[in-house]
């Protein structure tokens, strides 16, 4: 009996949820041509791209093979891991490091219009670490770059998504 309790609980709370209409944030827009994207700026063998590819194609969409098939053109003009020691151990070695992911792109309309114009997007984290191990700290810091650009991506396409959302809005006005 009280294994159903248990159970019953997160089923009903999930029912609920979506009967309610609720969705996760950040979906890409409804049609396939709205889903597409170009990115631009960037090859394919960058982390950043293939970061990018996934988590477009985890929303429902895809990159187009040329910028006419998109909604969009995200270009991508510099995206770059900078590492910066912030605190030094008593034996003089840093210890604490600022590790910053910084993306600058633009969006722009398959046409060439401005949709977003040139921003800057930066991620930042702080770390420590003792010095007692230096392989444990590349693996870590590893670890924290990867996290970094997925999310940068993932901040990037909410942003894109945003836009579109709002040029549908504002061509269609119901």
């Amino acid at each position: 009996m009280a294994r159903r309790l248990r159970l019953a609980a997160p089923l009903s709370a999930a029912l609920a949820l979506a009967a309610c209409g609720w969705h996760l944030r950040g979906e890409m827009p409804g049609t396939k041509l709205e889903n597409t994207l170009y990115l631009s700026g960037i090859t394919n063998k960058n982390p950043f791209y293939g970061d990018f590819n996934q988590t477009l194609n985890n929303l429902g969409g895809a990159l187009a093979p040329t910028p006419g098939l998109a909604s969009a053109v995200v270009h991508i003009t510099s995206a770059a891991h900078t590492r910066r020691p912030i605190t030094l151990s008593q034996q003089g070695r840093a210890n604490t490091f600022d590790l910053t992911y910084r993306v600058v792109y633009d969006v722009r309309s398959p046409k060439g219009e401005i949709l977003i114009p040139q921003q800057e997007l930066e991620i930042r984290r702080d770390y420590f670490n003792d010095q007692t191990t230096p392989l444990g700290q590349g693996y870590e810091e590893d670890m924290y770059r990867q996290e970094m650009q997925k999310e940068a991506a993932r901040t990037l396409l909410r942003q894109v998504s945003y836009t579109l959302r709002q040029q549908r809005k504002t061509a269609n006005p119901t």
